[in-house]
């Protein structure tokens, strides 16, 4: 195992940043093995009785994969940006759960989600799905059918509840449209909900960011019982919406590095551990 030290650049130094990152240290992703990387590598060395030498050798790594695999469960999301994924080179140890894009407003269907689902259940890993809210011109009930109509199982173990994505569209033209019909988009993210939750007989999960949360739906109350999956990619504990007090899933970063899968990675934490995420996905 290769030691990494002040000076080194790249992926396996990114990799090393995201572990320490989920651990629950304060540490930038960008790759390069400079001062503050070398201070956090000190800092967890000392945490966990090693040379503290600021160098992560072979007992620093191992240390660090231990850690992570007792007290962490990552998980990434992709969808048909990924593009092709080689799932038999996806190290399991660091991805103990997957969700997938499944679809968008009324018709639109990720191209990739199928095949991504086959090759998650074939390995046995935990999967979901989740839908990618339009708010303006579509109706709830018709994002719904679309949704429901992919026929996902989502009774069947290891397949985790329906998720909602609730966030900025993709033209400033559809989000001012949000703000000017507050309103009418809560309503429809409440609609869908309650819709999914009836029809798969699950609890639907809430993606969504703080700061969009805020800005564009006026932080409305009524949505605290839905398990929260937040995105926020800070160097320290997520930012969370207003009403809920924590999180399932935390997205900590748009661009982390997976073996297996070419370019940026949406990496994410389950905060409750393994035997709650058994629990979710009916394990």
């Amino acid at each position: 195992m290769k030691s990494l030290k002040k000076g080194d650049k790249g992926a396996v130094v990114k990799q090393l940043q995201e572990n320490l990152k989920a651990l629950g240290y304060t540490i930038s992703t960008d790759g390069i093995f400079g001062n503050e990387t070398q201070n956090v590598v000190t800092r967890f060395q000392w945490d966990n009785n090693l040379a503290a030498d600021g160098v992560a050798g072979s007992n620093t790594l191992a240390v660090l994969d231990d850690l992570l695999n007792e007290s962490t469960v990552g998980g990434i999301d992709i969808s048909h940006h990924n593009g092709n994924i080689n799932w038999n080179q996806v190290p399991q140890s660091q991805v103990s759960f997957v969700f997938c894009k499944a679809t968008q407003g009324r018709a639109y269907k990720d191209e990739m989600m199928q095949a991504n689902m086959n090759e998650l259940k074939r390995l046995n890993i935990i999967r979901g799905i989740y839908h990618f809210l339009t708010f303006k011109d579509v109706t709830a009930r018709e994002q719904v059918n679309n949704f429901i109509s992919c026929g996902i199982d989502f009774s069947q173990p290891g397949t985790l509840p329906p998720v909602l994505d609730v966030e900025w569209q993709q033209s400033d033209t559809l989000n001012k449209y949000i703000i000017a019909n507050r309103t009418a988009c809560v309503n429809k993210v409440m609609s869908w909900l309650e819709a999914v939750e009836k029809a798969t007989a699950r609890k639907p999960v809430i993606y969504t960011n703080s700061n969009f949360w805020k800005d564009y739906l006026g932080n409305p109350a009524g949505f605290e019982s839905y398990p929260l999956w937040v995105a926020s990619y800070r160097n320290d504990a997520p930012k969370l919406p207003a009403g809920w007090n924590d999180y399932a899933f935390w997205q900590f970063t748009e661009g982390g590095t997976v073996l297996g899968i070419t370019g940026n990675v949406d990496k994410n934490i389950f905060k409750p551990g393994m035997r709650q995420l058994k629990k979710m996905a009916l394990l």
